[in-house]
């Protein structure tokens, strides 16, 4: 237990979690703070290629071995399974609204990079090595939590086609193609198609701005994410203590099928803990732009509310260390 606490200190004093947490207080403290749009659409850009690129150089590296293809199929069917079970949860056992519950189990079948990177410089921090090849795995995992949540959101409308009129002209196949072609998935599997195709040596030719400028664009971006989780944090007055459960019990739950994913794949500690990270992360890039098509009568305040303000800082601040013990423990007693 010691140990876990300071791991736990060890990452709420990295620079990545300070700058999400400085950002969360200049949002409480309503200050007068923000990026402007070209700005913050450079870093995100950056950050989404950055991250596909290393993925996809991570891979041509390690080669398409039997070991990757298993643990690419096992991220596949975590993406898939999420939502399924978030989803009843949240409608019979919460009673939401079923286009409510559909686009938040959107939103936790989806990942968060910002978590992952997160993940990682904490992991470097500790001096925990992970297979390369996983930093691909968030650009295979955005797709297929979106596509099973849209897949419940087809059933949701068929359920409610008497009074779901502002959904009628929206068909699976046009929400399906606005995710493929929306701005993360583009930058993140074109990244990855090039570092793959480019490989270790075309990595070296760029490695200063893709390696040693990585963590100081990141901070900053960590910072404009607290500002914003900050200001979502009154959004969940509308949802109830429920929805502020589900946002804090469900990454660990999520977590511990990415564990069990990652030890059945053979995967490291670091790397069982990276892919239960991701399992456990929600996303607010890819499945709110999903959504706000395929279910327009979904409250943003709850799906945003949910993963924005509790389930980002829970897994930033708390989760990830606790992930991380979850993983070393598990894939000790196994091995």
């Amino acid at each position: 237990m010691a140990g876990m606490f300071e791991i736990a200190v060890v990452n709420l004093s990295s620079p990545i979690v300070l700058f999400f947490g400085l950002g969360l207080l200049i949002a409480l403290a309503r200050a007068k703070v923000e990026f402007p749009s070209a700005v913050s659409d450079s870093i995100t850009v950056y950050l989404l290629i950055a991250i596909g690129f290393k993925g996809g150089v991570a891979i041509a590296e390690a080669g398409l071995n039997a070991g990757v293809i298993l643990t690419v199929a096992g991220a596949i069917f975590i993406g898939a399974v999420i939502p399924i079970y978030s989803f009843y949860i949240l409608w019979r056992i919460g009673k939401m609204r079923i286009d409510d519950a559909a686009a938040i189990a959107g939103h936790y079948g989806s990942i968060s990079v910002v978590t992952f990177l997160a993940a990682t410089a904490f992991l470097a921090s500790i001096a925990v090595s992970y297979e390369g090849f996983v930093y691909g795995l968030p650009a295979i995992m955005e797709v297929p939590g979106v596509i099973a949540a849209l897949i419940l959101v087809s059933w949701v409308k068929e359920k409610s086609r008497n009074d779901a009129a502002g959904a009628a002209g929206v068909s699976l196949g046009q929400a399906a193609k606005r995710v493929m072609l929306s701005k993360s998935i583009v930058l993140l599997l074109g990244g990855l198609a090039v570092g793959y195709v480019a490989g270790p040596r075309g990595m070296a030719s760029v490695e200063f701005f893709y390696q040693d400028l990585f963590l100081g664009v990141l901070s900053l971006f960590m910072l404009e994410m607290g500002t914003i989780a900050g200001g979502k944090l009154a959004d969940l007055r509308k949802a109830g203590w429920f929805l502020v459960f589900f946002g804090i019990m469900m990454p660990p739950v999520n977590a511990l099928l990415g564990i069990a994913v990652g030890i059945l794949s053979g995967l490291s500690v670091g790397g069982t803990t990276l892919l239960g990270v991701l399992a456990a992360s929600c996303s607010y890039i890819v499945a709110p732009a999903a959504m706000r098509l395929a279910l327009p009568k979904a409250s943003p305040a709850l799906y945003l509310g949910a993963s924005l303000g509790v389930t980002l800082p829970f897994n930033l601040l708390v989760g990830i260390p606790i992930y991380y013990y979850l993983a070393e423990y598990f894939v000790g007693m196994v091995r």
